[in-house]
């Protein structure tokens, strides 16, 4: 019976759905290979400690947050797949800006550049798969192998840039320039030949009408908030882990951490359909309650076991990435569920406020490793996880007092 209804959903999958779940497969598998190491490259060719990287990359954040909102209000109001080709275009140039330039305050100005294109693809991008599809079991399906994809080019990104002698080198975002351009030109042709569906530009409104609508949601606004507050502990998978790893001087984070991308991603490729599954019948917002709270427990192992502990600090990704293949897809679904059908570019848009948690959190992480090392790090991001656990209690309690009124 599940069969016939994966086999049902999929054949109601649009060439869009198809760009959409392979070009985030291509371009993850690239921008893996060099993005991570970011910080690498900002401490060991530019100078930079720990707190001077985390507030370099918290700006390009901080980027992406702010105008994550009126980005995805554009796409409702002109078009998804306008602003997705725009997002293309400009991220095109700031990646190859960013592959050439030997200047810190070049590379600042093109991360920041880059932070705002790739919320421009990511954002439409996620409402356009939702608008192709009106089956609710396609579109789940179709959101959970979106995050599959990503998963899975992330997972053999930095493996082969290793082999290949690409990580930590700038040149290498070239290559991710490259594969971009790509994607640009194969949506380029689909969006030609084939007509939109769902939601395009429907009704005409303002900007202010939008955040009006915004306003009063309530228990929206609590969800956002506590995706604001996880994506500061999730963002030290990246930046936090790296610089943990480096300032512990035992083990190579150059050499390590394409086994921690590699652990977390074959985690969630293995788990991610089972656990489906198994947890379809959870409510999602307490599905989230439960992926947030295996976090907890990772960050928390991670804040007891030594920094040389190669094996134990991999079987701490494993748990975290148990928590993230519950949590991570569960989201796009709530937000769906949550938005208003003309408004679904606008919600996802708003949902970006939470990048200020990801912006801010290699700030964060860099100064708790340079004022209290490791364990004040993780400590930290397990509190946070309680808390977020919290906030999803929250929204869930304001949704349904919502529904009964």
């Amino acid at each position: 019976m599940k069969g016939r209804i994966v086999f049902r959903s999929i054949s109601q999958f649009t060439p869009v759905v198809w760009l959409i779940i392979l070009a985030t497969m291509a371009s993850r598998f690239v921008f893996f290979m060099v993005w991570p190491y970011l910080a690498v490259i900002l401490h060991r060719d530019h100078g930079l400690d720990t707190f001077q990287v985390g507030a370099f990359l918290s700006i390009s954040g901080l980027a992406a947050a702010t105008t994550g909102l009126y980005i995805g209000y554009l796409s409702d109001r002109f078009g998804r797949r306008r602003v997705i080709v725009l997002g293309l275009v400009v991220a095109i140039l700031s990646l190859a800006l960013l592959g050439v330039t030997e200047s810190l305050w070049v590379i600042l100005f093109a991360m920041l550049v880059e932070s705002v294109a790739s919320n421009a693809i990511e954002t439409p991008g996620r409402a356009l798969l939702t608008d192709e599809l009106e089956d609710r079991d396609a579109k789940d399906l179709a959101l959970h192998m979106r995050y599959y994809a990503l998963n899975l080019g992330a997972a053999f990104g930095p493996v082969v840039g290793v082999a290949w002698g690409l990580t930590g080198r700038q040149e290498t975002f070239l290559i991710v320039a490259g594969v971009l351009t790509v994607y640009l030109l194969v949506a380029l042709f689909i969006f030609f030949r084939t007509p939109p569906r769902g939601r395009v530009a429907g009704k005409v409104f303002s900007f202010s009408e939008a955040m009006r609508v915004l306003a009063q949601d309530k228990s929206f606004q609590v969800f956002v908030l506590a995706l604001g507050i996880g994506g500061i502990a999730y963002s030290q998978l990246e930046a936090g882990l790296i610089q943990y790893i480096q300032q512990g001087g035992e083990i190579d984070p150059v050499t390590f951490y394409p086994k921690v991308t590699l652990t977390n991603a074959a985690t969630v490729l293995v788990l991610q359909f089972p656990l489906l599954a198994a947890l379809q019948r959870i409510a999602p917002l307490y599905r989230a309650m439960l992926g947030i709270g295996l976090m907890a427990v990772a960050f928390a192992m991670l804040a007891v076991v030594p920094i040389t502990s190669q094996y134990t600090i991999l079987f701490a990704i494993v748990v975290l990435s148990i928590g993230e293949v519950i949590l991570f897809p569960t989201i796009n679904l709530i937000i769906d569920r949550m938005a208003p059908e003309d408004m679904k570019g606008s919600y996802f848009g708003a949902s970006s406020l939470a990048g200020f948690g990801f912006a801010i959190g290699p700030l964060v992480g860099g100064g708790l490793l340079h004022i209290g090392g490791g364990t004040a790090l993780w400590w930290t991001m397990a509190a946070l996880c309680i808390l977020v656990a919290w906030l999803y209690h929250l929204a869930e309690a304001g949704r349904k007092e919502g529904i009964a009124t």
